[in-house]
């Protein structure tokens, strides 16, 4: 459904410092955590919030260098999500998945990078979930149907929608499409849950069938195959890190971020409350051994999980710049580790919420909201640890994903 021949990518672009870049996300934590309430109540990020990412240069990070890229890594995302996560969870999910998708969009045909990335502010959303009404047409497919939990999806210009795509001979093949935002429904109506409310992950809809062309569908087979069109062209060095591989990345750092956020409202809120002790006295929080060891704990925790997952990272992109594939073991270890990343968070959120007393259940409350957030988002089928802690072993492999 794509050509075999592709022209070279063009232009490199001037890429912004990553310290530059990471000093922009701390000087806007102030704002986002002040807003965070607010993006919760309206159940979205706010398109001031997204141009505040957009202007902080962040949505170009992982963009190929042909469309004014940076061509950042994985590792890069991880450390920018995670300080998007300690000031608002659902800011940080849809900035670290703004950042991310142009990277996914690097490993389709250069006709529909061209299609997307062209726009120097464009901001993508997608659905995984794959939609059965699909039909084979002259150039294309014609899509229709429901496309759940589409992150930010208020905020997008593109979406990336699943499609099962129907065979000759054997099981429809899945496929991603890339489709106009305007040329869908978002039901507002949609996502109401308890945790990430501010993400927005509404469902998308198409009632009447809409073409896309064939250079605009991407098969999942090609993704894990490494074989996608994007591949082919020369310098396209973003296509070289397997979405498969990398993208839980956008979802356990906000999360790890979260962690850390939790735990310096709970130590604000320490330094000056007081609890009533089982002996009827008033005793200052901070000078609790249980407080005090429940911060050393999380701490410790926070730290030693980013640093398992942004040491593999760096060492993962050093093998790919240098042209040398990853081996399954590797592949299944990062997924691990992101997984762990996410695990490790619950573990905190969670101890620290239950130390927190009857008054920590009050919504202006922030550890209350970063626990919420962060085992919402832990949910997410890409970081289920079980599954993917089955996939290793104290050998190493177990099976090639």
């Amino acid at each position: 459904m794509h050509s075999n021949i592709l022209p070279s990518l063009e232009k490199k672009a001037d890429r912004t410092e990553f310290s530059v870049l990471i000093d922009r996300v701390r000087e806007l934590k102030p704002i986002l955590s002040a807003s965070a309430r607010e993006t919760e109540n309206n159940r979205r990020v706010s398109q001031t919030t997204m141009k505040l990412l957009i202007d902080a240069e962040l949505t170009r990070m992982l963009r190929p260098a042909a469309f004014g890229g940076f061509e950042y890594g994985p590792s890069e995302l991880s450390l920018i999500a995670y300080e998007l996560g300690q000031a608002c969870g659902s800011t940080a999910w849809c900035g670290a998945l703004a950042i991310a998708y142009p990277w996914l969009v690097s490993h389709f045909s250069l006709e529909a990078q061209r299609d997307v990335l062209s726009d120097p502010d464009c901001v993508l959303a997608s659905s995984l979930f794959p939609s059965k009404c699909v039909e084979i047409v002259p150039g294309g497919i014609k899509i229709a149907g429901l496309w759940r939990n589409a992150s930010n999806c208020d905020n997008s210009q593109w979406l990336i929608l699943g499609t099962l795509v129907p065979q000759s001979v054997g099981n429809p093949e899945f496929m991603w499409a890339l489709v106009p935002t305007a040329q869908t429904t978002i039901d507002q109506d949609s996502w109401l849950t308890c945790g990430l409310q501010g993400t927005g992950s509404k469902t998308v809809r198409i009632d009447a069938p809409i073409f896309v062309p064939d250079y605009r569908l991407l098969r999942f087979a090609d993704i894990t195959t490494g074989t996608a069109p994007g591949r082919l062209l020369h310098g396209n060095r973003m296509s070289l890190y397997q979405f498969t591989t990398f993208i839980a990345v956008a979802l356990a750092s906000p999360i790890l971020g979260m962690a850390q956020g939790a735990l310096d409202a709970f130590v604000q809120t320490s330094q000056t409350r007081t609890r009533f002790a089982p002996t009827f006295t008033i005793l200052p929080l901070a000078g609790s051994p249980i407080i005090q060891a429940t911060i050393g704990t999380a701490s410790a925790m926070i730290e030693s999980a980013l640093a398992l997952l942004h040491n593999s990272l760096v060492a993962a992109e050093e093998k790919i710049r240098l042209g040398i594939a990853l081996e399954p073991k590797e592949r299944i270890a990062l997924r691990r580790n992101q997984s762990f990343a996410a695990r490790q968070s619950i573990s905190v959120v969670n101890d620290l919420f239950s130390k927190q007393g009857a008054s920590g259940n009050d919504l202006a409350g922030p550890v209350q909201r970063f626990w919420r957030d962060a085992n919402a988002g832990a949910l997410h089928i890409y970081l289920d640890w079980d599954a993917v802690g089955a996939m290793y072993d104290n050998k190493g492999l177990v099976c090639h994903r």
